[in-house]
């Protein structure tokens, strides 16, 4: 095991980061206890007499702003909060503000292409020097990959967590989803290879036309914001084992090579289009919407499917557990075209780069706020912005944190109390470490554990996973591929905007006349004719400007971890 794989981990949801339990120092906190002079979230200066107000933007409307764990945020760090809630389009939203300079005083939260966007215009501040000064529980968590928050200049934008869990997270499943009553009936057969996957449909298939007096559905998609972007792109990196940068991928010279003109995206839509053929895929594979697909999926006659798990774990998977069809669930493989070669697709960045904490320039007071963000950085504010106030959300139990039974059963019937209970203007962004991350008091720093998600699966699900000797569908995982970047953290490149939009137009307008073809002389005739016109739409341009941005990045971190 290399000394990144023990430094980092994969985030796919909202991650968590680093401090102490309860009301106890430990872990990289700074200092719990406050002296006279001092201020919680760090020591360096000494506090106002009156709590600092820190006007703060947040992504999320439905926030309550005075929550319980709100509240005790403001009591233990030692500020309170303004918020400024972003509504609508957030990069309209984002490009108004730029524009009228009617931002947030004191924090914005921005993905890095808008984080270029603000300092270049001078909206925001470099923070290397108040991390200096103010910043030990930052510095120290970056450690040795301090530099990983460094632009080409040397400024430090905006701050971000690393990734320093020792265990993947345990909520990672392969978007290959394969129904549980068809992989018993064949005995529970590996599989690895797509090939697999077609072979066993087939055969089920003909076995069982019809599923409960409709037609069966051998194989289905995900189509979301009514394009082909889900069902038709992502799987392409999965099947193929290659990094997944968004739309491109990385060769061994770091030329970025475009997803859509690749050898791997054309064996996924010929994929797709052998399953046509025969009969067997989806006929509105590119048109169904979230309700129609969960009503077809709950309803049991999908077989096999393309479907990314934050679609079927929160919704899919309740309902039909509610119905009590358990046999209509599914398993997760990674499917490959090819298992000979190294599997890359499951790669996880250094960081969590991705909306990230920035001060403006309009604020009167950066040296408080940045010990604010100083004190996110700590077990303490961690524990509580993951977990929740002791004795209300958590409890310790033999030493571990347990989730509340009352809390867990609220939240079980209404979602929605997170958002009066818990959430802060943190949550779903880059100041939460990944889950599987541990703290020093040994303990995990969110409630999402191996533990936690086998405790929510039924029965037969854990029968399932017994079969191929798995605890969790995680464990179907091959190991994860760190990198110290991923190309999308690195922002979009403003001046092939365009292209790249244009790009998805035609990718989206023509993948489902290549699936649906009628044979493999007329695939080919359309894979071509959509080739052409990618070409003629800039294809090369873009590769050639992400290019230059993921080597300059790269030169930039060279030498980081070495």
């Amino acid at each position: 095991m290399n000394k990144m794989f023990r430094l980092l981990v994969i985030v796919l949801v909202f991650a968590v980061a680093a401090g102490c339990s309860g009301g106890n120092n430990g872990g990289n906190g700074t200092a719990p206890t406050n002296k006279p002079g001092e201020t919680k979230a760090g020591t360096q200066s000494a506090a106002p007499q009156e709590p600092v107000v820190v006007q703060m933007a947040s992504l999320y409307p439905n926030l309550d702003a005075n929550n319980p764990v709100m509240t005790e945020l403001s009591k233990k760090s030692g500020f309170k909060f303004d918020l400024v809630t972003v509504t609508g389009d957030r990069n309209q939203k984002f490009d108004l503000w730029l524009a009228s300079g009617d931002y947030p005083a004191d924090t914005v939260i921005l993905k890095p292409d808008y984080i270029k966007k603000y300092s270049d215009a001078g909206a925001i501040i470099p923070l290397e020097d108040l991390i200096e000064e103010h910043g030990p529980n930052i510095k120290k968590h970056f450690g040795e990959y301090f530099d990983l928050l460094k632009d080409e200049n040397g400024h430090i934008w905006s701050l971000y967590v690393s990734n320093i869990t020792d265990e993947p997270t345990p909520t990672m499943q392969s978007e290959f989803a394969v129904s549980y009553k068809m992989l018993e009936e064949a005995g529970y057969p590996e599989l690895k290879t797509m090939d697999d996957l077609f072979n066993l449909l087939k055969d089920y298939y003909e076995k069982h036309p019809q599923t409960n007096g409709q037609p069966t559905i051998p194989f289905s998609g995900f189509s979301y914001n009514d394009n082909t972007y889900e069902n038709a792109t992502g799987p392409i990196f999965t099947t193929s084992g290659l990094e997944n940068h968004g739309d491109f991928t990385i060769d061994e010279n770091n030329n970025v090579r475009h997803i859509f003109t690749s050898e791997e995206a054309k064996n996924y839509l010929a994929f797709l289009n052998k399953l046509h053929i025969a009969g067997m895929l989806d006929k509105e594979f590119f048109t169904l919407k979230n309700d129609t697909m969960t009503q077809r999926l709950a309803e049991g006659r999908v077989l096999a499917g393309a479907f990314p798990s934050w679609y079927m774990q929160p919704e899919v998977e309740p309902v039909i557990r509610a119905s009590g069809n358990f046999d209509d669930l599914y398993a997760y493989f990674p499917l490959v075209f090819d298992a000979t070669k190294p599997n890359k697709n499951f790669t996880a960045a250094a960081t969590r780069s991705n909306w990230n904490w920035a001060i403006t320039s309009k604020s009167k007071h950066p040296e408080e706020v940045i010990k604010l963000l100083d004190y996110m950085f700590t077990d303490e504010a961690q524990i509580l912005i993951n977990w929740g106030i002791e004795g209300s959300h958590y409890e310790v139990v033999d030493g571990k944190r347990v989730i509340k039974e009352e809390y867990k059963q609220g939240v079980a019937a209404n979602p929605d109390l997170i958002w009066s209970e818990i959430v802060t203007p943190f949550y779903g962004t880059s100041m939460y470490y990944a889950h599987g991350t541990k703290l020093a008091d040994g303990d995990y720093a969110t409630p999402t554990t191996r533990d936690s998600v086998r405790e929510k699966y039924d029965e037969r699900t854990k029968e399932v996973l017994a079969e191929y000797g798995k605890e969790v569908w995680a464990d179907f995982i091959p190991e994860v591929n760190f990198i110290l970047h991923g190309l999308g953290q690195l922002g979009d490149v403003e001046e092939v905007r365009a292209e790249s939009e244009r790009l998805k137009q035609i990718w989206n307008r023509d993948t489902a006349k290549i699936v649906f073809s009628a044979s493999e002389e007329e695939f080919e005739k359309q894979w071509n004719e959509t080739m052409r016109a990618l070409e003629k739409a800039g294809i090369a341009k873009v590769e050639e400007a992400y290019t230059k941005l993921w080597k300059e990045a790269t030169a930039r971190y060279s030498h980081i971890g070495k």
